[in-house]
């Protein structure tokens, strides 16, 4: 089996161009990316975390940052582009597979910890979402734990419409938009070229809800990265930590 790929599917559900990759993840500032390994390390500590799966790695900013802190990290994402920069990057005890967090199979091992951050859970119908919980479920042991960070639905079902920015020296067009408990969001960054993603956001108590099926236990939830800030409608990104049962 050639463990560097695993099944990938072929829709093109929330596909991130190269120009989005160019605008939002290049022009973070390390800081934000320290600030965040913080809290995962936190919540991850070592020796009892050390091995941590990556869903939807993108370039592999996380990953890296955690395999520099003592982690063995596996990162995973089926954007074939993404994975190929995140493996030029990687260093020791960090390697990146191109996959579907849908079918996990196919990954080799199992987990101490899983991660999914910036939003890249809840692409999928409520069916399918739960899911990926069971098949995460799967590749944590028992007592690992899985961390989600994720958009709080209220704070955008409070805070939708248009509005024009400028990010990397281009300006960008943003419409965010929910339709049920879906979030639609259409970027446009001019001479017809643009992204446009669909979410199916969560409250906290929804997301614990989805998670017990799946025999996760919650820890917390938060906002900020901090554990000193409850997740609230108030802050449109919340981090939620859930604990796997035996």
């Amino acid at each position: 089996m050639d463990v560097s790929r695993v099944r990938v599917e072929d829709d093109e559900m929330n596909t991130y161009t190269p120009t989005w990759f160019e605008l939002f993840m290049a022009t973070l500032d390390p800081v934000q990316t320290r600030q965040e390994t913080d809290f995962l390390a936190r919540q991850l500590p070592q020796p009892n975390f050390y091995r941590v799966l990556d869903l939807c790695c993108g370039t592999g900013r996380h990953a890296r940052a955690l395999a520099r802190r003592g982690y063995a990290v596996t990162g995973l994402d089926r954007d074939a582009a993404a994975v190929q920069e995140a493996r030029a990057g990687a260093g020791a005890n960090c390697h990146f597979l191109l996959g579907d967090m849908r079918d996990l199979a196919d990954v080799p091992g199992d987990f101490d910890a899983v991660v999914i951050l910036w939003q890249s859970f809840g692409y999928f119908d409520d069916a399918t979402n739960a899911a990926v919980l069971r098949e995460i479920h799967l590749k944590l042991r028992p007592g690992g734990r899985l961390i989600l960070d994720v958009y709080h639905r209220e704070a955008f079902e409070r805070h939708q419409g248009r509005r024009t920015f400028e990010r990397g020296g281009m300006q960008i067009t943003e419409h965010k938009r929910m339709e049920g408990r879906r979030l639609h969001v259409d970027l446009e960054y001019g001479e017809g070229a643009g992204d446009s993603f669909d979410w199916r956001l969560y409250t906290p108590d929804e997301l614990n809800a989805l998670a017990g099926v799946g025999d996760f236990t919650p820890l917390l939830a938060c906002t900020g990265f901090d554990e000193a800030q409850p997740a609230s409608p108030g802050a449109p990104r919340m981090q939620l930590v859930f604990c796997r049962g035996a």
